[in-house]
């Protein structure tokens, strides 16, 4: 069997397949609680999975559905695609989607749906949500905007925020984001390249330091070193405990400075980052996988829906707000 399934994956990686069972075991574990209403759940009846050709990307995905327990439970066929354009144009119904692994897939994913669908996104860009109704789509990838839904607890005694981020497509979607959800606050914001020069005048940019209550930083690169540096020159100098960085694991923890400690930023509240050998964005890439098959399973097995599932590394989770509710804390 297992030799079946090394030449099914070959095949799979060259044209559009359909995939048969195979026998294996689920680490996702579905609890139920609530069902969604507005999503006829009895009705959803297929998988269609939509990935992207990137190479990695494939071989992550296979890795984990070969062993899952999906393709052992579902009598009907799985259905591959790799380009939104390859699926047909006939409209989908009654189906569970699972990706795409781009954000740029799912407007053009949404011209070809019917009625009655379910998309578990692999993507991580919230700024797409309105585009859906609120019962069609679950983003399940770890996500810088699931980072700004988290501090608004942390800052919702502030009354001024300043921004830094760095200057990209998807740093401003996540200062515009931020912007929305905290719109009853004062907000500067300004951003940087790489270049010290540019970062230099991003501080500048923001004026006098002390009129922030907090500064959250948004980069997933390592300039936030340089920013931090550059927060702390000359007579400008800002409290690193007031500091927020919103870096998506960027690097595992036992390579952070006692210096660049002192800021808050992301950590997962049940597991030690820094004990994790799997660089973090592959680390949540298989999450989001695991539990797009364990939603997918439990449709199509018990034609009901929950939305509180145990991940064996993260414990319970939740769908909430249509995304993972990941444990996640700043400190």
């Amino acid at each position: 069997m297992k030799l079946f399934i090394i030449c099914t994956l070959f095949i799979v990686y060259s044209c559009t397949p359909i995939i048969e069972k195979n026998k294996t075991q689920s680490s996702v574990k579905i609890k139920q609680t609530e069902q969604y209403p507005s999503l006829n759940i009895k009705n959803l009846n297929k998988i269609i999975i939509l990935i992207n050709e990137e190479e990695t990307t494939k071989q992550i995905f296979y890795e984990e559905f070969t062993k899952s327990n999906l393709i052992n439970s579902i009598n009907d066929e799985i259905i591959f695609y790799y380009k939104v354009e390859d699926i047909p144009e006939d409209k989908i119904n009654n189906s569970i989607i699972i990706g795409p692994t781009k954000s740029e897939d799912l407007l053009p994913l949404k011209k070809k749906m019917g009625d009655n669908n379910l998309i578990l996104s692999l993507t991580n860009d919230l700024t797409f949500i309105k585009s859906f109704n609120e019962e069609e789509i679950f983003f399940l990838g770890m996500s810088p905007f699931f980072h700004i839904l988290k501090l608004k607890n942390e800052l919702e005694d502030s009354t001024t925020i300043g921004v830094l981020y760095n200057q990209n497509v998807f740093g401003v979607r996540v200062v515009n984001f931020l912007k929305n959800k905290f719109n009853d606050k004062y907000i500067k914001s300004s951003s940087y390249t790489s270049r010290p020069e540019d970062i230099n005048f991003a501080v500048q940019d923001l004026g006098s330091l002390i009129q922030y209550d907090a500064i959250v930083l948004i980069d997933d690169s390592f300039n936030y070193k340089n920013v931090l540096t550059s927060l702390t020159s000359n007579n400008n100098i800002y409290q690193y405990d007031k500091t927020y960085l919103v870096d998506n694991f960027l690097e595992q923890r036992a390579s952070i400075s006692s210096f660049y400690s002192q800021i808050k930023r992301t950590y997962l509240k049940n597991s030690k980052i820094e004990e994790h050998t799997t660089p973090h964005r592959e680390y949540f890439y298989r999450a989001s996988i695991n539990i797009a098959f364990s939603i997918a399973h439990e449709i199509l097995t018990t034609k009901n829906f929950t939305n509180l599932f145990f991940y064996n590394d993260l414990g319970y989770l939740e769908i909430k707000e249509n995304t993972v509710n990941y444990p996640i804390i700043f400190k």
